[in-house]
């Protein structure tokens, strides 16, 4: 039997290939070999007087009576021209059998099996679920799709073995709340606010603490064992300064990654996912495998990487498989900036473990009793973290928490607050004045909130606010409104933005596109003589 998972994934014209198999019972390979009915078979084999052995030295190979292929897809998005994979030519090609939904006794019923959790947090995360996959607002129903059984489960156990999350926090992490749009947000906390669930008002505790002592490490009120690698050389070093948003962020991923989970980090571009990830992997001393996606990345690529030895290109395995084998933490960055077509291969590495590679060869759980030189079997250390981008616009990547975002424990990575970002900045910049970084830190804080509002296009993030303390610390010299040019003369090209801009700089005192029209002396009041 050959399941075929993610079938609307896969392009129309590419689903032709197979119409020959499912009807005829034929396929002809493109090395021209031919895969024939086990009756048309045994029917060429007494017309001809020949063996099943000589038809196969002629490269026509019987199939097996029992072979039967089994499709998997999501359902059609009705009333609109994109994402319509059923078209007629693939409707006669199966029998089809629409799965439901289940009810909410039945997924109870599986959470409580599963997980044996069955706190008041939980009915209540149920209750909203139900509430959003019925309701009569599109928005609300794309939303419930980040709250499927897969993610209700692993929701479940994390409230039994860390039962401080709230509710609210709980289905705000789960739909990504902090980066969907701003009509199916307010939808949303609309919807909890009518159901009894208040909003979390989480202040950040300036007390929080990471220590590395007696093998263990602790972040806030969580620990996790050292690892001990064989090889140390690929443990990630990177220059990071803790703040209290980053420590909690942190403590966050090692919770899930306590409970075995595979992560995703989505932000802006600049707002530290890698440092976080490259910070945390130091902390527990575990190596890293690295590997980098772009719109080129293909199947082959992902699973294979060719580099040239005396002058021949010799195909070697690519950093996932490496730590498949060896149990290095996989760290994917750029995740959707690939097509989702080639990044659903990871699908089946990360919910059964299973994976076959473009060389033939096939990933297998640790626990499987395959052998062979084409088996790999799959370290019980390895682990992904995947990183991405929030999707839509600026950044034009695929929507890969769309597509894979319940097979994670996902963390929306933001910005650092005003209080953190500012810690932060003294230390990569000492001898720069406290003036001068509160100005940076307010200007680049309303500048962000305007971008989540829609009034700018960029989201400017921590990355740019720390190169102009950086260039200052280096050359004090420097004005400050030729420093901020740095980041912001790529958008004077646009009238519109650089009169936002310079409005706001202005604002906060930072003198950048100054002159005579934009100067504006203030009222001169004559002072008492005593």
């Amino acid at each position: 039997m050959a399941i075929l998972d993610g079938l609307h994934r896969v392009h129309k014209g590419s689903l032709a290939v197979i119409q020959r198999l499912v009807a005829d019972r034929e396929l002809q390979l493109y090395d021209g070999t031919r895969l024939i009915s086990a009756e048309r078979f045994d029917a060429l084999m007494a017309s001809e007087g020949v063996t099943a052995a000589d038809l196969e030295s002629r490269g026509v190979w019987k199939i097996h009576p029992a072979f039967r292929l089994v499709a998997l897809a999501e359902p059609p998005q009705t009333g609109s021209g994109k994402g319509q994979w059923l078209i007629p030519e693939i409707l006669s090609m199966f029998l089809y059998h629409d799965m439901r939904s289940l009810s909410k006794l039945e997924e109870t019923t599986i959470l409580r099996e599963v997980t044996g959790n069955s706190a008041e947090s939980l009915d209540e995360i149920l209750r909203i679920t139900h509430k959003l996959r019925s309701a009569e607002d599109a928005s609300l129903r794309s939303i419930s799709t980040s709250l499927s059984t897969r993610q209700l489960i692993r929701i479940a156990k994390r409230l039994q073995r860390f039962p401080d999350e709230s509710t609210y926090s709980a289905i705000n992490k789960a739909c990504l709340s902090r980066f969907l749009p701003a009509l199916a947000k307010e939808t949303l906390q609309k919807l909890l606010e009518k159901s009894g669930i208040e909003k979390d008002f989480i202040e950040e505790d300036p007390n929080i603490k990471c220590l590395a002592e007696n093998n263990m490490l602790t972040i806030g009120a969580t620990s996790a064992p050292l690892y001990n690698p064989d090889v140390q050389g690929k443990i990630p070093e990177t220059l990071f300064y803790d703040t209290p948003q980053n420590l909690a962020v942190m403590e966050a991923m090692l919770q899930d990654f306590l409970m075995g989970e595979h992560l995703l980090l989505i932000g802006n571009q600049g707002v530290g996912k890698n440092k976080l990830v490259d910070r945390l992997l130091n902390l527990l001393n575990r190596p890293r495998e690295y590997i980098q996606l772009n719109r080129d990345t293909t199947v082959q690529t992902l699973t294979l990487q060719p580099s040239v030895r005396g002058g021949v290109i010799v195909y070697d395995d690519s950093p996932l498989v490496q730590a498949v084998k060896s149990g290095n933490i996989l760290v994917i960055d750029e995740a959707d900036k690939a097509p989702t077509n080639v990044t659903c291969i990871l699908k089946s590495l990360i919910e059964s473990n299973h994976m076959i590679l473009s060389d033939g060869r096939r990933i297998v759980p640790p626990y499987s009793s395959e052998t062979g030189d084409n088996i790999i079997k799959m370290h019980p250390d390895f682990r992904m973290l995947v990183l991405a981008n929030r999707p839509g616009f600026p950044f034009l990547g695929n929507d890969f928490f769309g597509s894979l975002g319940d097979l994670f424990s996902t963390h929306a990575i933001d910005n650092p607050s005003m209080e953190s970002e500012l810690a932060m900045l003294k230390q990569y910049g000492p001898d720069v004045s406290d003036d001068i970084m509160r100005r940076l830190v307010k200007t680049f804080s309303e500048l962000r909130t305007m971008a989540d509002d829609g009034q700018i296009q960029y989201p400017y993030s921590t990355r740019e606010v720390v190169n102009i303390v950086k260039h200052l610390q280096q050359f004090p010299d420097d004005g400050l409104g030729n420093v901020v040019r740095n980041v912001f003369d790529f958008d004077s090209y646009s009238k519109e933005v650089r009169e936002t801009l310079t409005e706001v700089l202005h604002k906060h005192g930072i003198p950048i596109g100054t002159d005579p029209r934009t100067v504006r002396l203030a009222k001169e009041i004559s002072l008492p003589a005593h």
